[in-house]
């Protein structure tokens, strides 16, 4: 059977949402990943069929694209997989979409531009919640300036219980909180020190929250799309509320992050995976929900006058989605870029983020089908 997706990271959170999502529109999808336990109620429908692969192996990947017959490869996996799952696209000519990296990865990215645009395809990196929803407001908004100054951005979130439930990927949190932040100021990027670069904001829906400098995508692809405007200065922020940041900094504090391998009564382990596999099995209490802010702050000139302009996409826990909490933004918008693709409403060939050919009213009607909500200034825009 040929299928329209193969989703690798299947298994994972994100990967398990996107599939949903995909299915759920009416399409075929084949997911890779190493453990089928946890998606037994999406093999149930007649679309979705499992295969279990090493993303270490890179023959696996090869393998994994060409079984599938699929036309996209979803790429929902750690971000250390999206350079080796890239090549694979490459020797097989598959288009593909995937959740972003760091700066250093996404740098990485962007040097097989014309190694992509030569072979037709198109690889869409940053295709989640931020980077994802929040590069497509900016361009939004970017397109009512004639010069933009600065962009900041970033996310909020708290939930109604203060219970620690792992926001998204544990492994990208770390990440970003390890990595110095990079800032853009003046046409350099700049190393800053997160715990100086930091303020409280106060936010839609969400309210006061302290917001870290962190290091993400965004700060690089802004420089590529939007210097011609003038953009002189990029920073990137991220939010947790104080019951998830105190866990956040005391699992960093004790080591529980680190990659080195440990030697712990005979058996070799990372704490990175160990944390990352005790954690996921935290249970979500039964009335857990959630609420996150998505915004972009532009400012710049409009005919001679300063101007700013204040995005925000709203997300919540969605009936029928409990599990997911607002994770729905990421696994969801990953699935509607890349049937966007599929479909051919998007026909760059190369490697882009979505600021940079993501169709922009049509991907806001597809977050409001899906209960996620699009304001410019307050006023609501899907």
């Amino acid at each position: 059977m040929k299928y329209d997706f193969i989703v690798f990271g299947g298994t994972g959170i994100q990967g398990r949402i996107c599939t949903r999502d995909l299915l759920e529109s009416g399409y075929s999808v084949m997911l890779c990943g190493r453990d089928p336990s946890g998606i037994k109620d999406l093999l149930k429908n007649k679309k979705a069929t499992f295969l279990k692969i090493d993303l270490q192996k890179e023959k696996e990947i090869f393998y994994a694209i060409r079984k599938s017959g699929a036309d996209v490869v979803v790429n929902c996996a750690e971000l250390v997989f999206n350079i080796p799952i890239m090549k694979a696209c490459l020797e097989t000519k598959r288009s593909l979409t995937d959740l972003g990296g760091l700066q250093r990865v996404t740098k990485e990215q962007f040097i097989l531009h014309n190694k992509f645009q030569n072979r037709g395809i198109l690889c869409i990196t940053g295709c989640g919640s931020t980077p994802g929803i929040s590069n497509v407001m900016t361009a939004y908004a970017v397109e009512k300036f004639d010069s933009i100054e600065t962009i900041t951005l970033g996310f909020a979130w708290d939930s109604n219980i203060k219970k620690f439930i792992i926001p998204y990927s544990m492994q990208s949190i770390f990440n970003e909180f390890s990595d110095a932040p990079i800032t853009f100021h003046n046409g350099k990027f700049v190393k800053e020190n997160r715990m100086t670069c930091r303020g409280i904001m106060n936010f839609r829906e969400v309210g006061n929250q302290t917001v870290f400098c962190i290091v993400h995508s965004e700060v690089y692809t802004f420089s590529r799309y939007f210097r011609e405007k003038g953009l002189k200065t990029i920073h990137y922020m991220a939010g947790f509320p104080d019951h998830s940041m105190s866990v956040i900094q005391l699992l960093m504090d004790l080591g529980f992050n680190s990659e080195k391998t440990i030697e712990v009564n005979g058996i070799l382990i990372k704490p990175l995976d160990f944390t990352v596999k005790v954690l996921k099995k935290l249970p979500i209490p039964t009335e857990y929900r959630e609420i996150e802010n998505l915004w972009v702050n532009v400012a710049g000139c409009k005919n001679g006058k300063n101007i700013s302009i204040e995005m925000n996409c709203i997300i919540r826990t969605l009936k029928g989605w409990e599990t997911a909490g607002s994770n729905v933004d990421t696994g969801r918008s990953i699935s509607i870029i890349s049937q966007m693709l599929r479909d051919g409403l998007i026909k760059e060939k190369g490697v882009y983020a979505p600021e940079g050919c993501v169709p922009k009213k049509e991907f806001f009607k597809e977050l409001a089908q899906r209960k996620m909500f699009v304001y410019e200034n307050g006023i609501r825009v899907n």
